[in-house]
C-alpha cells in the first residue's frame, strides 16, 4: 500500500517537473525566436525565472522520494546498529522538522504575497508564484515518512545506498567488459 502511494506521487511529481521543463523550454525558445525578430517579450524573464524556481523545488522533492539527496550514510554504516538506527531517526526527524518550519513559513508568506503580483503579469499574484515553497515542502515531509522505512532497514543492515550504487555499477562495467572481450577475441 505504501510503495503504490510512493510510486503514484512520484509519477506526479515527475510528471509536474517534465511539464515544467517543457514550458521553461518552449518559453525560452519563443523568447530567443521573437527576440532575434525583434518583437522580445515582456513577459519572458519573470516567468523563466518562475518556471526554473518551480522546477528546482519539485525536482528537489523528486530527488528526496528517491533518496538521492546528500546525505552521511557513511557516517550511519561506520556505527554498530543500533547508533546507526538512532541516528537515522534523529536525522530523519530533524529533516522532517526543518520541511515542516519550511511549510509553516512558506504558508505564513501567501498571506502577505497575495497583495502583489508579477510586473510583466499582473494578474499572477505572488502567492501564486510562492505557493511553490509549502507545496514542495508538504511533499517533502510526505516522501520522507513514506520512505522512512527503507532508509531504517538499510542503516539497520548497514547498508550505504550511495557505496551499494557505485559497486553495483562497477560490477555491471565489469561484466559488460568481459562480455565484450569475449566477444572480440578469435576462436
Amino acid at each position: 500500500m505504501i510503495a503504490k502511494i510512493e510510486k503514484g506521487l512520484l509519477w506526479f511529481i515527475e510528471t509536474i517537473c517534465l511539464a515544467l521543463l517543457i514550458a521553461l523550454a518552449l518559453s525560452v525558445v519563443y523568447a530567443t525566436t521573437m527576440r532575434y525578430l525583434g518583437a522580445s517579450p515582456s513577459w519572458y524573464d519573470e516567468i523563466a525565472s518562475v518556471l526554473l524556481a518551480w522546477l528546482t523545488y519539485f525536482g528537489a522533492t523528486y530527488a528526496l522520494f528517491l533518496r538521492q539527496h546528500m546525505s552521511f550514510g557513511g557516517i550511519v554504516t561506520a556505527l554498530p546498529k543500533r547508533a546507526a538506527v538512532a541516528l537515522a531517526i534523529f536525522s530523519e526527524f530533524l529533516v522532517i522538522a526543518f520541511l515542516a518550519v519550511v511549510a509553516w513559513y512558506g504558508n505564513a508568506v501567501l498571506a502577505v504575497a497575495k497583495w502583489d503580483s508579477l510586473l510583466s503579469i499582473r494578474w499572477m499574484s505572488l502567492d501564486i508564484v510562492q505557493s511553490v515553497i509549502p507545496i514542495t515542502a508538504v511533499l517533502m515531509i510526505i516522501g520522507t515518512f513514506l520512505t522512512m522505512p527503507r532508509a531504517l532497514r538499510n542503516a539497520a543492515a548497514g547498508i550505504d545506498v550511495d557505496h551499494a550504487e557505485i559497486e553495483q555499477a562497477i560490477a555491471d562495467a565489469e561484466r559488460e567488459n568481459v562480455a565484450a572481450t569475449s566477444k572480440d577475441e578469435p576462436k
